[in-house]
């Protein structure tokens, strides 16, 4: 056996004994054993188990278990997925993403109706609807809504807002959204609604709001405990009756996931969020104590991204008048890819839960699969040696007297992620690349421009996470790989292309599918978009991720979605079962 394949299955022995001795590691699981195809693997999470709404019985509390606290739960100021979800309990949406990863309306009666040019979207809202306030919900939240995403203060995205000519108001219940220009992903607009009530957008940052929502949602914030809880009652105002059926929530703020899979174990917490798919063995040992899990397909990748522009620079540019000394030679990013052994660490590290990484857009209604490239370190070793780097006297490459040396950078504390850093520094090693890790505090790698982010200022070579496109992939796709989404100090650090990638066939590319509403077209395109980057390699993709939380099977009608409202949605509809 290859000392490489040693250090994998080490690292996965380790899981296995961590589980048996009764400690839930963050990473390794138990579920269905490894195949020897790489793209065998369940289609999605079975979903939890569900009974008859007739038979729903009200009254009882649960604890909601997550290890990252919220810091606002005002959409306007979200940055994280947890603010997402969270904020979902109370604010909801004209439309929004359900468990079965479709659109769905929510505050209006059915999805939009649209021109023949797509210029005009036209809502019908419910009627009788009321905020947790007492205050109706009409027309006007939705044009407050609007003003405040496209406000000075506001740090939403305004893809496909700026689009947006105006917001009419032909009655109440009538909202009709005039758009300069088409923009085809419409439907993902409008996913949250704040009320007037809200305060002035010019004075966003200092709202009440935004960490006491008021929303249309079956919930209420309560208390706001820093560091401990957040607890929620129920909306008095909400729209159906009889809902929701619980007497309350608390979201607990824990110290780590491990200490979630052992509080989930014991019945102390009955949901526990954010698991990844090395939980499954866990989760397995603890089905006998009535623990399940719910999960969606969201799209995303765990991803290496890679800096295309020289991150000593203080003032981040284009990347063609300041290359990265290393990751700017197309033939370096390839052989990078050549050399991990994909296969291995799905196998090892994720128990063949999941398919290899091979596309931007590997699932959903705009899917647009690409063979997967082969683990070859001898192709590997040749494009390095073309591109001019020969092997020195300890195995590392050199060229012009420039080591081959590498920084790769994932957040500190997360076992599967630095289980995969130290395997991938191993597969780079026996190429002649040298990988050191210098892992980060989630809050230094995702910080914003203002905070000097190393992400957003691009003073990285190789970033490991996970990200990847909703249901609809253009927001993401735009932000992410666009070339005028590179932040800059001119655009003041806006846009996510952070491997400052730039490929005039991928902006057209993109232009040309917001451009209609024909999704075959629309699929074209993307698939243009997805080509390009699987050739030119800002960002090589490791393996496909799930959307998992674990809960406890007395909780009934619990789903996750592969949308924003993740494992909160449906939460009206949640009920416990007499144990």
């Amino acid at each position: 056996m290859s000392v490489l394949r040693q250090m994998i299955s080490l690292l996965a022995l380790g899981a296995i004994l961590l589980v048996s001795c009764g400690t839930p590691p963050e990473s390794e699981t138990d579920t269905p054993e490894a195949t020897a195809n790489s793209n065998t693997v369940a289609e999605a999470p079975a979903p939890a188990p569900t009974t008859d709404p007739s038979e729903a019985v009200a009254g009882g509390t649960i604890v909601i278990g997550t290890p990252q606290e919220p810091a606002v739960l005002n959409p306007l100021l979200a940055s994280s997925s947890i603010e997402d979800a969270i904020s979902a309990l109370a604010i909801e949406g004209l439309v929004e993403v359900n468990a079965e990863g479709e659109f769905a309306p929510v505050l209006a009666e059915e999805l939009p109706l649209v021109s023949e040019g797509g210029l005009a979207v036209t809502y019908t809202l419910k009627q009788d609807v009321q905020f947790a306030n007492g205050d109706p919900f009409t027309c006007a939240d939705v044009q407050f809504t609007f003003e405040s995403i496209m406000s000075d203060l506001s740090g939403a995205s305004t893809i496909g807002y700026q689009d947006i000519d105006s917001v009419e108001c032909t009655d109440e219940h009538t909202v009709v959204v005039n758009f300069a220009q088409l923009y085809a992903p419409y439907l993902r607009l409008f996913s949250y609604i704040l009320p007037q009530a809200a305060g002035d957008p010019a004075q966003l940052d200092t709202w009440d709001y935004n960490r006491n929502p008021i929303g249309t949602g079956p919930w209420a914030v309560e208390e706001w405990r820093a560091g401990d809880q957040i607890s929620f009652v129920p909306n008095p105002y909400y729209r159906e009756e009889g809902k929701p059926y619980l007497d309350g929530l608390f979201v607990k703020i824990l110290p780590s996931r491990e200490v979630g899979m052992q509080l989930l174990g014991t019945g102390e917490v009955d949901v526990l969020w954010d698991l990844t798919e090395a939980d499954f063995p866990t989760l397995a040992a603890l089905e006998t104590q009535g623990v399940a899990y719910a999960g969606a397909v969201t799209g995303e990748n765990e991803l290496l991204l890679l800096n295309l522009g020289d991150p000593t620079v203080d003032e981040p540019t284009d990347p063609a008048a300041n290359p990265h000394p290393i990751l700017s030679d197309a033939r370096v990013r390839q052989a990078i890819e050549f050399g991990i052994d994909k296969q291995a660490i799905v196998e090892a590290l994720l128990y063949s839960n999941v398919r290899v990484g091979s596309s931007v857009l590997p699932s959903g209604p705009f899917a647009c699969p690409q063979d997967p490239r082969s683990y070859d370190p001898e192709a590997a070793q040749a494009l390095l040696e073309e591109a001019g780097w020969t092997t020195g006297a300890d195995g590392i490459r050199e060229r012009d007297g420039q080591r081959l040396s590498l920084k790769i950078q994932t957040t500190s504390g997360n076992k599967l992620r630095e289980d995969t850093q130290q395997v991938l520094v191993e597969m780079m090693r026996q190429i002649g690349i040298e990988m050191a890790i210098e892992n980060v505090p989630s809050d230094v790698l995702f910080a914003g421009w203002d905070a000097n982010g190393l992400r957003k200022r691009g003073n990285f070579d190789v970033l490991l996470y996970t990200t990847g496109p909703g249901i609809d992939p253009d927001s993401h796709l735009y932000d992410n790989y666009h070339s005028n989404q590179i932040p800059t100090v001119e655009n003041e650090g806006a846009g996510s292309n952070y491997s400052r990638y730039i490929n005039a066939d991928v902006d057209a590319a993109l232009a040309a599918a917001a451009a209609t509403t024909d999704v075959e077209k629309r699929q074209e395109q993307y698939c243009i978009v997805a080509n390009q980057i699987n050739e030119e390699l800002p960002r090589i993709y490791l393996y496909e991720r799930l959307l998992i939380s674990g809960y406890q099977t007395h909780l009934q009608n619990f789903r996750v979605s592969p949308g924003p409202n993740d494992f909160t949605t449906g939460s009206a509809n949640w009920w416990l079962q007499s144990q």
